[in-house]
């Protein structure tokens, strides 16, 4: 036993004796002390950062030549060879052209997080957005360019339908983020905030590296490798959550499990529905997290979610009533990867698949999906000199759909189906020409194996700074997007759908402080799908000759500054926008669009009793809705709707735990609100068709959460 002391001490000592220590200070070019530079030995986990003051000391025990590296955004990386054994080094950062106070092009981009330099939505403001209620759409929604939509639950962007929006996780698809739409009931995303350390929003102009959506990307970044063990649990009015984290070194692994069941909520509160399976889900994660010794990160993130829900509507004839049912299983996963090959270069890559299958019935309808999408990317990044930066990568996408339709209970199914293979390139350089100019050019390229075409997306971005802390920035682009499935699964003959985006916006200030943004922007739409004649099942019903366009001005002011413990934002977006597409023989405004929509959202600190206080209050011009007659589709104007959502979170200890108690109120004002009218699958005696109003299921929605950290 002695032996084994005595050579254990002997392998500490020699270590302690091998050790490197470097002490110093970390200034600027004026002599001012940088808080918080990275400071530590490549190719190695030792390191540290430097202190309010600038100084900092660093440790290693590795052996042999050593490399001290400085790293903070918007100053140049610093290097310098050492010896082993103690150093005192001051070490000067120059500012890059690049720094935090460079122009950057953001035209179209809203971005939040550590990484993005024009953050304007902060990771924790999706949780405590009154009205959110925890999702990540909701939340956005929040903000310009985009529509209010109770009644739909996913993104509409400038005039665009939700499937125009795609959602890509560290860089590679999630072919399905939101839970089954089904007629009358608003759905919501399936992947929780708390998963992410940033959220890029890109409300038109996006990047070259992302294809396959007219209007927007919206870009989640999940978080690195954890570095504490944690296990929590969330019981909630609705169900509960639990999450355990464990971390060893360089990696961590989180498994996370919630249950949803609405029935004892529906038993409570009076509802439009009669609901015979009140909503019931599940969910489970997986996530894990490797950081390799060369700084590299390996991620892998598997999701499982089933849910099942039947409720009867009043089909407004004769008291009969239809019933909704809907019952979906989904899966996604993805591995995803990033290193730095050299000082200059540095690879990403990843793969992902989402397989759904939802199962719908809708009053006599019953429509059973299969649908498998799955991504390989690869990209790499090359630094060349201060200020250039040049990116490019391929991608392919499998769709694999197909769909068991049946019209009547009596009668035949159905089974349209398709398969494709998209494959894309781009190249994309990001130049800062100076600190007062920034340009960003880029293209991309895709073919389709069904369509048997190809399309060839030109992007352009330019920004010039007009002050310390404001610019105007403009971007061009096309960009082009595969047909729905609901048109290809009938015909494979029809082209990409296209969009151009012309942007102008001027920004000035800071998110941190007091941040204002005005953006411009038209929108053209051309080859969009269009049905001609009566043949639903045919072919040659449907053709590339619709068209539109949207214009747009959209507003944002965020202020954190003015008034202690109190932040807040306003959005303002006005729209005009047409199309001539699908069934519509005239340029018509799309149902789904407002053309004024405005949020007000304000969050308190209230010190004195640990509670955070939040109002979000918005109103939207009406929407149009369309009847259809033996004349042809006859235009209704509908009626502006408003609400305002609170919410109340509690900072606390439970038996020494850290919790947070959360309360939260939609329509505080009982707002009667009617989005827009839909056609009943009931029709009266004489073959009519009767309009029903689109409301909210529950005039009012309370929720009330307790989430306890125990460790």
């Amino acid at each position: 036993m002695k032996a084994v002391l005595f050579a254990i001490l002997f392998v500490i000592s020699v270590h302690l004796v091998a050790q490197t220590r470097v002490i110093g200070h970390v200034t600027n070019k004026k002599g001012e002390p940088i808080v918080g530079v990275n400071i530590f030995f490549k190719d190695t986990y030792d390191g540290g950062i430097s202190d309010i003051n600038g100084y900092f000391e660093v440790l290693t025990p590795t052996l042999g030549e050593l490399i001290l590296v400085a790293s903070f955004i918007g100053y140049k990386p610093f290097e310098q060879e050492i010896s082993i054994g103690d150093h005192h080094i001051d070490i000067l950062l120059k500012e890059s052209t690049q720094s935090i106070e460079a122009v950057t092009v953001t035209a179209g981009n809203i971005a939040a997080g550590d990484k993005h330099k024009a953050s304007v939505m902060k990771s924790r403001d999706i949780y405590t957005t009154a009205g959110s209620l925890g999702s990540i759409t909701g939340a956005l929604n929040t903000l310009p360019g985009t529509q209010q939509a109770n009644d739909d639950g996913r993104l509409l962007v400038r005039g665009g339908e939700a499937y125009e929006t795609k959602t890509v996780i560290d860089g590679v698809l999630a072919g399905k983020p939101y839970y089954s739409k089904v007629p009358d009931v608003p759905t919501r995303g399936r992947f929780s905030p708390s998963l992410f350390s940033g959220v890029m929003f890109n409300t038109g102009g996006y990047s070259a590296e992302y294809g396959q959506a007219l209007s927007s990307v919206l870009v989640l970044e999940s978080n690195d490798l954890f570095t504490e063990d944690v296990l929590s649990l969330s019981l909630m009015s609705l169900g509960a959550e639990a999450n355990i984290t464990e971390t060893w070194k360089n990696n961590s692994i989180s498994i996370l499990g919630s249950y949803i069941n609405m029935a004892a909520y529906y038993g409570m509160v009076k509802t439009k529905f009669d609901w015979e399976k009140p909503t019931e889900a599940g969910s489970a994660s997986i996530i894990y997290r490797h950081k390799t010794k060369t700084n590299g990160m390996l991620k892998a993130y598997f999701t499982a979610d089933v849910g099942e829900t039947r409720f009867k509507t009043n089909g407004g004839v004769d008291d009969i009533w239809y019933t909704t049912e809907s019952k979906n299983n989904n899966y996604y996963g993805n591995i995803t990867y990033r290193q730095p090959l050299n000082d200059n270069t540095s690879i990403k890559a990843g793969v992902s698949i989402t397989i759904d299958n939802p199962d719908i019935t809708y009053a006599s309808q019953h429509i059973r999906n299969r649908e498998t999408n799955s991504e390989s990317r690869a990209m790499l990044i090359h630094e060349l000199g201060d200020g250039i930066k040049l990116r490019y990568g391929v991608s392919n996408t499998l769709t694999d759909y197909s769909q068991t339709y049946r019209a009547h209970p009596d009668s035949s199914d159905f089974n349209p189906q398709f398969q494709d293979f998209l494959s894309g390139a781009f190249a994309e350089s990001q130049l800062q020409l100076s600190g007062n100019m920034a340009l960003s050019t880029g293209v991309r390229y895709e073919y389709s194996s069904l369509l048997k075409r190809s399309s060839l997306a030109p992007r352009l971005g330019m920004a010039v700074a007009t002050g310390k802390r404001s610019q105007i920035s403009a971007s061009y682009g096309h960009f082009y997007q595969n047909p729905h499935p609901d048109e290809l699964k009938f015909s494979s003959d029809l082209n990409f759908e296209r969009a151009t985006h012309y942007i102008l916006g001027y920004q000035t200030g800071s998110t941190d402080e007091r941040f204002f943004r005005i953006e411009s922007y038209y929108k053209k739409y051309s080859q969009l799908v269009k049905y001609d004649g009566q043949e639903l099942y045919d072919a040659e019903y449907y053709n590339n000759t619709g068209s539109g366009e949207a214009i747009g001005l959209d507003l944002f002011w965020r202020d954190n500054e003015s008034i202690k413990f109190l932040e807040y934002w306003l959005s303002y977006s006005y729209i005009d926008t047409h199309r001539k597409y699908k069934s519509f023989d005239f340029r018509a405004q799309p149902g789904f669009v407002s053309n004024h929509n405005f949020s007000a959202v304000g969050k308190y600190w209230i010190s004195a009793v640990r509670c955070l206080l939040g109002g979000t209050y918005w109103i939207a011009s009406g929407r149009n809705w369309y009847e259809n007659t033996s004349n042809g589709k006859i235009t209704h104007p509908g009626d502006v709707t408003h609400e305002l959502n609170l919410n109340l979170s509690h900072i606390t200890q439970v038996f020494g735990n850290q919790t947070i108690i959360h309360l939260s109120l939609s329509n505080a004002l009982g707002s009667k609100n009617v989005y827009g009218y839909q056609q009943s699958p009931v029709r009266k005696s004489d073959g009519a068709s009767v309009y029903l109003p689109i409301t909210n299921d529950i005039q009012q929605f309370a929720f009330i959460g307790i989430f306890i950290t125990l460790k």
